[in-house]
């Protein structure tokens, strides 16, 4: 069997290329072909698996910066459509395991992928597969979109983060990702990161989903005694979806502070907001896990229908607590496990109600010890993980199609919060 890994970048500054990178050291240690498909220079793939294929574009997400180029090409990226067709030369028995495209790859991806009888699987990172933001979040209203994808209200309503003309590009891209056929995206199989995300996925064509969550490692080496720390922890991207503002809000209503990693288009102003907090921007892996051991809890403000949120597992299993938001499709079980607690999605006073409550260190023992029994099953381990995922590849885990769950499951309720400072610009 070959493998071939399609992923925007090659290096993990996200969830998403973090999962890539554990699926191709998944098929090399099942001793398969494995090959990559990258739009960066790919030098955090060759230097980890020299022994892989790797097929290179060369050029930079569109978060580094747009070009006027980038209107046409990030739509249908020609290169990487022809680059893909290379690949798929070789035949046999191949599959193909997509994760992040939206960046630099583009829909090309999916008609390249449309012309070949390679087996197809995508992981749903976000929700690009239906959401041509991404996100399912009216940024102007400060909702979650109730909207259907590509309907007649989702093409009139201004739902971006910068204008409603990049709104409108965005959907042309997804008319793009659409155009590969029904028949195409009705043999893609979708691996979901948690089992909430299916709702927001079965509007379309899609048909046939699978839940697998990401395995999960401790953010620090030892449990962490969470009620003797006194400062809390935002870990992530500085971003208007992930929350940061409505933070920053709630950190100066109440005075606390706290320490916020992570880089994005907010960082600046989440500094300059923040002056008695530290944020320093995004930090090496062992600095991050010496900040995770004097963490009191963990920071989860998503505006988005955070998928899964793999940084409040990984908090978990190191017995730090969770403050989630309502838009998170965690919070519920956190709060259900007695892991943490959740507030309401970007309510500023709910954020600062419940970090009133984490000043008790009665509460925080408890809850430090449910995170830490929860911790234990909230994900597969790593060989658990990687088993199954090359028993997708093979066919002895079989997809559901539109699985009965899905039909009893409903997006959460509209939920409003102030928009407010730069998340209007």
């Amino acid at each position: 069997m070959r493998l071939i890994v399609v992923n925007d970048v090659s290096v993990a500054v996200g969830g998403a290329t973090k999962v890539a990178l554990q699926c191709i050291e998944a098929g090399v240690k099942a001793g398969l072909e494995c090959s990559v498909l990258v739009g960066d220079d790919g030098a955090g793939i060759r230097s980890r698996f020299p022994s892989v294929e790797v097929e290179a574009l060369g050029e930079r997400p569109l978060r580094d910066g747009v070009r006027f180029a980038n209107v046409f090409d990030r739509n249908f990226n020609g290169r990487a459509y022809r680059a893909l067709r290379r690949l798929l030369k070789s035949g046999g028995d191949m599959v193909v395991h997509v994760h992040g495209w939206s960046q630099i790859l583009s829909p090309s991806i999916f008609h390249a992928l449309a012309r070949s009888d390679a087996k197809v699987i995508v992981t749903a990172h976000d929700f690009f597969l239906s959401c041509p933001d991404g996100a399912y979040v009216h940024y102007g209203r400060g909702e979650i979109c109730p909207e259907k994808p590509l309907s007649a209200g989702c093409l009139s309503s201004s739902c971006d983060k910068r204008n409603y003309l990049n709104k409108l590009w965005r959907v042309a891209r997804s008319v793009t990702q659409c155009a590969a056929g029904e028949a195409f995206w009705g043999r893609v199989g979708v691996i979901l990161a948690h089992e909430g995300m299916e709702p927001y996925l079965t509007d379309g064509p899609l048909q046939n989903f699978l839940t697998l969550r990401t395995p999960s490692t401790p953010l620090t080496q030892f449990p962490v005694a969470a009620w003797k720390n006194e400062r809390a922890l935002f870990l992530g991207r500085m971003s208007v979806e992930k929350g940061v503002w409505a933070l920053a809000e709630a950190l100066n209503l109440t005075g606390r502070a706290a320490t916020l990693i992570g880089q994005g288009p907010l960082l600046q102003k989440i500094q300059q907001a923040l002056p008695h907090c530290y944020v320093p921007g995004w930090l090496d892996d062992c600095e991050v896990k010496a900040f995770a051991a004097k963490a009191r809890y963990l920071l989860m403000p998503s505006r988005m229908p955070e998928p899964y949120g793999l940084v409040a597992a990984e908090a978990m299993m190191s017995g730090i607590p969770v403050l989630a938001s309502s838009n998170a499709l965690i919070s519920r079980e956190i709060e259900k496990n007695q892991a943490g607690l959740m507030f309401r999605s970007g309510n500023v006073d709910s954020l600062a109600e419940k970090m009133a409550l984490m000043e008790n260190d009665e509460l925080v023992r408890h809850l430090s010890e449910g995170a830490i029994a929860y911790g234990k099953r909230v994900a597969p381990s790593i060989d658990e993980w990687r088993q199954r995922m090359v028993d997708i590849y093979a066919g002895r885990i079989k997809f559901a199609t539109r699985n009965l769950v899905a039909e009893a499951m409903v997006r959460p309720e509209r939920q409003t919060f102030e928009l407010a400072g730069p998340e209007r610009r």
